[in-house]
């Protein structure tokens, strides 16, 4: 073999060499932009959730700012141009989109927690003693339910079931009637643990004259 052929050969296999590098690092690269894609992907879809948990609970009375999250948009659309955005132009998203969806975030569940307590606040609870069995129960698991909901993350279908469930208990305390005063004050001795011979015959009668005697359940107390 000639010294030109070796040279020749040596010169082919490093540009051979070059052509793998470039090809493994664009592989890399290539590699890098998706994981990156991928990565702001999902942090849109988080703040995507945020914002029409945020919506909705604005077209209810609330007032949350979401200039932030058009602002970030914005930013994102004028780094990226046309094309598949840039390395600088994904990272720059990634942070800004983590960024506003975590503030939004916080801002939602404070509105979202006080929101629930001005509704929770309508609701004449008291009158809960003047519903019957079933009627007494339901009432009782609905609010239960509306508790849950008020310390959970608030999300567009939360605020949605809160409403419907909150609508339906106010409008059936709404028509219950007012407690009677010496009925609550027997209700509370009952919560707090009373034996049967606490209770006088007047105690029993206000029981039977309200109809509430399916509601409380008296067993025998084991020593």
């Amino acid at each position: 073999m000639s010294n030109q052929s070796v040279s020749e050969k040596a010169l082919l296999l490093a540009a051979e060499a070059r052509r793998i590098a470039v090809s493994q690092s664009d592989q890399v690269n290539e590699f890098a932009v998706h994981t990156k894609i991928d990565t702001l992907r999902k942090n849109l879809d988080q703040l995507r959730v945020v914002l029409d948990a945020a919506r909705q609970l604005n077209a209810k009375g609330a007032a949350i700012d979401l200039t932030d999250a058009d602002a970030g948009l914005a930013t994102f659309r004028g780094r990226s141009g046309k094309g598949v955005p840039s390395n600088k132009a994904l990272d720059g998203a990634i942070n800004t989109v983590s960024e506003v969806s975590t503030k939004i975030g916080a801002t939602l569940k404070q509105a979202w927690v006080d929101w629930c307590d001005a509704r929770l606040g309508e609701l004449q609870v008291g009158r809960r003693v003047m519903l019957e069995g079933k009627a007494a129960h339901d009432a009782n698991l609905s609010l239960r339910d509306l508790e849950k909901f008020r310390n959970g993350e608030p999300r567009a279908a939360a605020i949605t079931q809160f409403r419907l469930i909150h609508d339906s208990l106010r409008e059936r305390l709404d028509e219950a009637p007012d407690p009677d005063p010496q009925l609550v004050e027997l209700f509370g001795r009952l919560n707090a643990g009373t034996t049967f011979d606490k209770l006088t015959a007047d105690d029993l009668t206000l029981i039977h004259q309200h109809k509430l005697g399916s509601t409380i359940e008296v067993r025998r107390r084991v020593s």
